[in-house]
C-alpha cells in the first residue's frame, strides 16, 4: 500500500511540474504576441529639400507641408503603413518653370517599414514606400491651374523618441525621387521628367497595444 501511495505521490507531482512548465511557456508566448501587434499614429511637419538638375528642383525654394500616418506592426517587428502629405513649392527661376507660380504636391502612400528598438526610449525604423502623386500648379498668367499625374519612390528611417507607453516624437529624413507623367522629348527629359528631394519631418506618434496576435 506505501509503495502505490508513492507511486501516486510521485505521478502528480511529476504531473503538475510539466503542467507548470507548459502553462509558463504559454505565458511567456501570450507577453510575447503582446507586443507584436501594434498600431501607430503619426502627424508632423515636413520640409522638401531638392537636390540635382531638374524641373523642380532647379527652380524652386525649399517647401513646406505636413503628413500624416497610420502604421500597423502585424508580425514581430514588420510594419505596414498608410498615409498622405502635402507641401508647395514655390518657383523662383522662370526660365525653367515658366508661367508657373507656385507647385503643390499631395501624395497618397502604402509601405514597409521594420522597428528596431535601440534601447528603452529610442528606435529606429528604415522604411521604403510607394507614392501616387497630384501635382497641382498656380500659373501667373490668368490664374489659371494645371494638374498632373507623378510616382514617388521614398526610402527613409523614422527616429523616434517614447515618452511613454503612447506617446513618442519622431523625426523622419527621407530620399524621394519623383517621376512625372510627362511626355517630353528627348532632349530635355532629364531636366522633366523626374525630380529628387530630401525630406525631413519632425511631428508626434501615438501608440495603440492590442493583447492579441495575429500570428
Amino acid at each position: 500500500m506505501r509503495y502505490l501511495l508513492l507511486i501516486i505521490s510521485l505521478f502528480l507531482f511529476s504531473h503538475h511540474s510539466i503542467a507548470q512548465k507548459v502553462g509558463d511557456s504559454l505565458n511567456t508566448k501570450l507577453n510575447y504576441s503582446e507586443i507584436k501587434q501594434q498600431f501607430h499614429f503619426k502627424a508632423g511637419f515636413q520640409t522638401d529639400f531638392t537636390l540635382g538638375e531638374s524641373y523642380i528642383s532647379s527652380a524652386d525654394s525649399p517647401a513646406l507641408g505636413f503628413n500624416l500616418q497610420a502604421d500597423w506592426q502585424f508580425y514581430k517587428s514588420f510594419q505596414l503603413g498608410v498615409g498622405m502629405f502635402n507641401s508647395s513649392h514655390k518657383n523662383l527661376d522662370s526660365e525653367v518653370s515658366g508661367l508657373v507660380e507656385q507647385t503643390n504636391l499631395r501624395g497618397t502612400f502604402i509601405g514597409i517599414g521594420y522597428l528596431i528598438q535601440l534601447n528603452e526610449v529610442w528606435a529606429i525604423s528604415p522604411h521604403i514606400r510607394y507614392a501616387d502623386i497630384k501635382l497641382k500648379q498656380q500659373t501667373n498668367y490668368q490664374s489659371k491651374e494645371f494638374e498632373e499625374n507623378a510616382d514617388m519612390i521614398i526610402i527613409g528611417a523614422s527616429i523616434s523618441y517614447q515618452f511613454n507607453n503612447s506617446l513618442s516624437s519622431f523625426i523622419d529624413i527621407e530620399s524621394r525621387q519623383l517621376y512625372y507623367e510627362i511626355d517630353s522629348s528627348p532632349q530635355i527629359q532629364e531636366l522633366y521628367d523626374k525630380d529628387h528631394f530630401l525630406t525631413l519631418s519632425i511631428g508626434l506618434r501615438y501608440s495603440l497595444f492590442s493583447k492579441n496576435s495575429l500570428f
